[in-house]
């Protein structure tokens, strides 16, 4: 009986790892949706320190097109920190880069210390907006003068 049941459980497992879905988070299996691709290639550098008008130069790997509409750009003081929205931009097409600059002129929050940056990519749909996974965080050290 044991075994029976051992055998039962197998074979419904191999059916159920056997049904092909593009994207887990669609209960409609449309599969027009697709996830867009994490964010990599992420890179930094500080300017203005000197003129006390402090702005930091983010840039990363442009996602494909077809599944990124735009990104979302997130800063946090701390690695496991919350990380709250400071931007979106639109993607960019026909752009190896993308890239954004968060600046003390726009952002007074924009200071010498330690910061985290995070960007994902999203894909809007009549339904609404498909966000993909958050980059790595991305350590940025604006220097006081």
């Amino acid at each position: 009986m044991k075994r029976i049941m051992l055998l039962a459980f197998a074979l419904i497992s191999q059916c159920a790892c056997n049904i092909k879905r593009d994207n887990p988070l669609d209960p409609n299996f449309d599969s027009n949706i697709t996830i867009p691709v994490e964010v990599s290639g992420v890179q930094s550098d500080v300017y203005g320190v000197q003129e006390a008008t402090p702005y930091v130069n983010l840039s990363w790997n442009s996602n494909s097109h077809h599944n990124t509409d735009g990104y979302i750009i997130y800063r946090s003081l701390g690695y496991y920190s919350a990380y709250a929205i400071i931007a979106t931009r639109p993607h960019i097409q026909g752009s190896d880069r993308q890239s954004y600059s968060h600046s003390s002129a726009d952002d007074p929050t924009v200071a010498p210390g330690d910061y985290y940056y995070r960007i994902s990519a999203y894909k809007d749909y009549e339904a609404g907006r498909l966000e993909g996974r958050q980059s790595s965080p991305h350590f940025v050290r604006i220097p006081s003068q």
